[in-house]
C-alpha cells in the first residue's frame, strides 16, 4: 500500500484494472439477465469469459483472474439456486461453477500471454525501427563526412543530421576541452579518441534524447575520421609543399648554373683578356662592353630572382596611385626602339586605374620582351587597348609561332621556358609579369593560336576618375594608329 501511494501511476494504473473488471463483469450480468428466459443460468456462465478475455487482452493475467473469480461470485449469488447467497444447493453447480472458474482463469492466462507477446513483438518493430533510423543517419553523416573537404564543414553536416533525426530545431558538433553550452542547449559528450567533441541540441523544443545518447559513441567514431581525414590532408599537403618547394629549388639551382653563370663566365674571361698587354685599343673597347652588357645582364637576372622571391613570399607592397597604362606601355616599349617595329594602337583617353606604375611599367617591359623574342622577323608587335564597363585592358600581341594547348597553363610558372625554349631567357618574366598585376587587383590572360600568334591582356577594374590634366604621352620611332 505505500507503494502504491509513493507510485501515483502504478496507483491510477491499478484504479483504472479494477474499474475495468467491473465494468466487464457487469455488462456480462447484465446479458447473462437478458438471456436467462433462453437457456438456464448456469450454461450462460460462458459469457463470463468473454468479460474476462477482455480484460486479459486490455490489462494482462492479474486483471484477468480477479474477474474471473468476480464473474464466478456473481453468477453463483444471482443466479444458482439458493439465489442472493454464496450456498450451492446441487452438486452440479459447484461442478459448473469450478469449470467456469478453470476456464476462465486459462483463457485470461492464454489472452495475456498473447497480450504480452503481441507487445513484444511492437517493441521489437519500435526498436528496429530505431536501429533503421539511427544506421541511416550514421550512413547520411558518413556521407556527408566524406562529401566535404574542410572539418569544419563536416561537423556541420553532422550536426545538421543529427538534429533532423532528433527533431531537435537545431545541433552543432564543437571540439574543445570542456563544454561551454549557448543559452537554451544541452551538452551531450562525444567519447572521442582524438579529440573533445561535444553536441550542443537546442532544448526549446522537445527531441529524443535516447537516440542522440545512443548515437554519441558511433558519432565519436566519425569524427574521428573526420579530423583524421584532416591530419591525413594536412599531411598530403605539406608533402606536396615540400615536393614543390624541392621543384622549385632545383629550378632555381639550374637557372643559377645556367643564367648566372654565363654572365659571370663572360665576364671573367674579358677582365682576364684585359690583363694582356697585346690587345688594341679597339678590342679593349670591345672587352670593356661585353663586360658591361654580361653585366647589365646579371643584374637583370638577380633583380627577377629578387623580384619573384617578394612575390612568392606575398611581399610585393605595391604603392597604389592614379597611372595611365597607354603612358606606362609607352615608357617601356622605349626599351625596345630600334630593336624591332613596335605598333601603338591605345586610346589617348583610356581611363586611369589605380596601381603601382613602377610594377606595371615592368609588366609591360616583360611582356613587350616577351613578344619580341617569339614575333616572326619582319611582323610588328602590337600594343592595344580598351574600357569596357568594368575593365580597362591593354594587350600585347606578337604573331609569333603561338603557344601549344599543352604549354599554356605552364607559361606563368617560374622558370618555365615555353615554345621550344630555345628563345633564351630565365623564364621569369612572365612569372613576374603575373606576380606584380594580381598584386595590384588586376588579371593577365593568354590567348594564343598556333601558326598565328599570342596575346596578353593585363586588365584592371574600371573605376571612377579623377580629373585629368597631364598630356598622353608619345613615343617617337613606335608606330601609332
Amino acid at each position: 500500500m505505500r507503494h502504491l501511494r509513493s507510485n501515483p501511476a502504478l496507483w491510477r494504473s491499478v484504479a483504472a484494472s479494477a474499474v475495468e473488471v467491473a465494468v466487464a463483469v457487469a455488462l456480462a450480468t447484465a446479458a447473462i439477465a437478458a438471456l436467462q428466459s433462453a437457456a438456464p443460468p448456469a450454461g450462460l456462465g460462458i459469457v463470463y469469459l468473454l468479460a474476462v478475455l477482455a480484460v486479459a487482452i486490455r490489462r494482462g493475467q492479474l486483471a484477468a483472474l480477479f474477474a474471473s473469480i468476480l464473474g464466478v461470485l456473481t453468477l453463483n449469488y444471482l443466479y444458482i439456486t439458493p439465489r442472493h447467497q454464496l450456498g450451492i444447493a446441487h452438486s452440479q453447480d459447484v461442478v459448473e461453477l469450478t469449470v467456469l472458474l478453470i476456464a476462465a482463469i486459462v483463457v485470461g492466462r492464454l489472452a495475456a500471454l498473447a497480450r504480452r507477446q503481441a507487445a513484444e513483438a511492437d517493441d521489437r518493430a519500435r526498436l528496429a525501427a530505431a536501429r533503421e533510423q539511427e544506421a541511416e543517419l550514421l550512413a547520411d553523416t558518413a556521407a556527408g563526412i566524406l562529401a566535404h573537404e574542410s572539418l569544419a564543414a563536416q561537423l556541420e553536416s553532422v550536426g545538421k543530421r543529427v538534429a533532423a533525426a532528433s527533431g531537435a530545431r537545431y545541433a552543432r558538433v564543437v571540439l574543445q576541452k570542456s563544454p561551454a553550452p549557448g543559452p537554451h542547449e544541452d551538452d551531450v559528450p562525444l567519447p572521442s579518441q582524438r579529440r573533445n567533441a561535444w553536441l550542443y541540441i537546442s532544448n526549446d523544443s522537445p527531441y529524443d534524447r535516447p537516440l542522440i545518447e545512443r548515437l554519441a559513441t558511433p558519432i565519436a567514431g566519425l569524427i574521428d575520421v573526420a579530423v583524421e581525414r584532416e591530419q591525413a590532408a594536412g599531411r598530403v599537403a605539406e608533402a606536396e609543399a615540400a615536393r614543390r618547394a624541392e621543384v622549385a629549388r632545383t629550378a632555381i639551382l639550374h637557372a643559377i648554373s645556367h643564367d648566372l653563370r654565363s654572365p659571370i663566365t663572360a665576364i671573367t674571361t674579358a677582365a682576364s683578356a684585359l690583363r694582356s698587354a697585346e690587345i688594341t685599343v679597339q678590342e679593349r673597347q670591345e672587352l670593356i662592353g661585353a663586360i658591361e652588357a654580361e653585366s647589365a645582364r646579371l643584374a637583370r637576372v638577380v633583380g627577377d630572382l629578387l623580384d619573384l622571391s617578394k612575390i612568392e613570399a606575398g611581399a610585393v607592397a605595391p604603392q597604389a596611385d592614379w597611372c595611365d597604362l597607354r603612358d606606362l606601355a609607352v615608357t617601356a616599349a622605349r626599351r625596345f626602339q630600334g630593336a624591332h617595329q613596335i605598333e601603338l594602337d591605345v586610346p589617348a583617353d583610356l581611363p586611369l586605374v589605380r596601381a603601382d606604375a613602377a610594377q606595371l611599367e615592368r609588366v609591360f617591359s616583360n611582356l613587350i620582351e616577351n613578344a619580341l623574342k617569339f614575333s616572326a622577323p619582319g611582323a610588328p608587335v602590337q600594343i592595344t587597348g580598351g574600357a569596357g564597363p568594368a575593365w580597362v585592358t591593354v594587350r600585347v600581341i606578337d604573331h609569333g609561332p603561338g603557344i601549344p594547348l599543352e604549354q599554356r597553363r605552364h607559361i606563368f610558372e617560374p622558370f618555365f621556358r615555353g615554345r621550344g625554349g630555345g628563345a633564351g631567357g630565365s623564364g621569369l618574366g612572365l612569372a613576374i609579369a603575373r606576380g606584380f598585376v594580381e598584386a595590384n587587383g588586376g588579371n593577365i590572360v593568354v590567348q594564343s593560336n598556333v601558326g598565328l600568334g599570342t596575346s596578353f591582356a593585363v586588365r584592371f577594374p574600371r573605376v571612377s576618375q579623377p580629373e585629368r590634366q597631364e598630356e598622353p604621352t608619345t613615343l617617337s620611332g613606335v608606330g601609332d594608329n
